[in-house]
C-alpha cells in the first residue's frame, strides 16, 4: 500500500515530520496561524528550452546563481527553520544543477521532487522522492510547445531511467501535464501512452500572465467537459495512476484563485517559494521576488499545487 507514493515504512520513519504538519494544520484551523507546509525553489536561472506556455521567461532577468554553500544557508534559514515537509525543485531546468539537487536530497531524504523537462538523462538519486517530468501532449503537440525533438528526448530518458535503475525505478517517475488550448484534446492519448511506463500522472491548467493569452483554456462548457473526462478516467486505471483528487479537479472548472492578480481564497501561504537567489516569491510559486515583474492572473489560475490544498480545506 502507498499513499502519494510513500510506503508504510517511509511513513513510519517520517512520523516526526507529520507531527509538525499536524501542529501547523491545527494552528491554522484553531488560531488562523499560517505556516508553510511545502517548499519550492528555483535552483537555477537557465533553461535549455523556450516553451511557449512557460511563465519562467516573463520574470527572469538575472543570470546569477547561488553556490551549494549558499543554498545550504537558504535551506537552514528558510525551509528547515519553518519545518517545511516536501520541497519541489524547479528552474529553469533544475537537472542542470545536480550539485544542488544532491544537497536538497541529502537534507530532505525522500522529500524532494524535481520538476524537469526530461530532455537530459535523468540521474538516479538514492533518496529522491520523484521526478515530475513535464509532458504537454502527444509528440506533435508537445514539440509544437517545447521544440522539435523534445518529446523523443524526454521519452528516451524516461525509458532509459526505468530500464537501467532496477525494478522500483518506475516509482520515481511521475508525469505532469499542463492543460492548455493546444493540448487539451490529447489528454486521453497521453494517459494511455504513458500508462505502465511511469508511476503516476497529474494535471493542472495553464495560468496566464496577461488577458487574451491564446494558450489559456477559458472557463465554460469545453473546460468543464475536460475536467469531467479526467474524473471519469480516474476509475479506469489502477493504483491512483491519475493522482489528482476529484475535489481538486472540480475546483478547476471555475475561478478559485482570486480577483485580478490578487489571491483571495488561494492558500499561497502554505508553500514557501524562493527564486534562484533565495528570495521569497510573491504572490505564489510562479510569481517573482521582483516588485515590477509580471504577475499571474489569479482569477484564471489553474495551478495544481494550490488547488489541491484548497480542496483539502486550506484557504488564504
Amino acid at each position: 500500500m502507498e499513499i502519494m507514493g510513500r510506503g508504510f515504512r517511509q511513513i513510519v520513519q517520517e512520523t516526526p515530520n507529520y507531527f509538525h504538519i499536524f501542529i501547523k494544520y491545527a494552528g491554522y484551523k484553531l488560531l488562523d496561524k499560517r505556516s508553510p507546509i511545502y517548499g519550492s525553489a528555483d535552483i537555477i536561472n537557465v533553461c535549455n528550452l523556450h516553451c511557449t506556455h512557460c511563465y519562467w521567461w516573463l520574470n527572469r532577468k538575472e543570470n546569477e546563481e547561488l553556490t551549494v554553500e549558499q543554498w545550504k544557508q537558504v535551506i537552514d534559514e528558510k525551509f528547515k527553520k519553518q519545518h517545511v515537509f516536501i520541497i519541489t525543485l524547479v528552474g529553469g531546468e533544475p537537472t542542470l544543477r545536480p550539485d544542488v539537487i544532491e544537497l536538497f536530497v541529502k537534507e530532505f531524504p525522500k522529500r524532494v521532487s524535481v520538476v524537469t523537462n526530461g530532455t537530459y538523462p535523468l540521474k538516479k538519486y538514492k533518496d529522491l522522492y520523484f521526478y515530475w517530468v513535464s509532458v504537454d501532449g502527444t509528440e506533435e503537440v508537445h514539440d509544437t510547445i517545447r521544440g522539435k525533438g523534445a518529446y523523443a528526448s524526454t521519452r528516451k530518458n524516461i525509458i532509459d531511467y526505468v530500464e537501467n535503475n532496477g525494478e522500483k525505478a518506475l516509482k520515481d517517475i511521475w508525469i505532469s501535464m499542463t492543460i492548455n488550448s493546444q493540448n487539451y484534446k490529447t489528454i486521453k492519448d497521453v494517459i494511455d501512452e504513458w500508462y505502465g511506463h511511469v508511476n503516476k500522472i497529474g494535471f493542472q491548467f495553464h495560468t496566464p500572465f496577461a488577458k487574451g493569452d491564446p494558450l489559456w483554456l477559458p472557463f465554460g462548457p469545453e473546460r468543464t467537459k475536460v475536467v469531467d473526462d479526467i474524473i471519469a478516467l480516474k476509475d479506469q486505471y489502477d493504483d491512483d495512476y491519475i493522482i489528482n483528487p476529484k475535489s481538486q479537479l472540480e475546483l478547476m472548472k471555475k475561478n478559485w484563485g482570486g480577483k485580478g492578480t490578487t489571491p483571495i481564497d488561494c492558500p499561497t501561504w502554505a508553500i514557501l517559494s524562493v527564486d534562484h537567489m533565495g528570495r521569497e516569491k510573491k504572490p505564489c510559486c510562479i510569481g517573482s521576488a521582483e516588485k515590477n515583474s509580471m504577475a499571474p492572473i489569479c482569477e484564471d489560475c489553474g495551478l495544481g499545487c494550490y488547488s489541491v490544498l484548497l480542496a483539502h480545506g486550506m484557504k488564504s
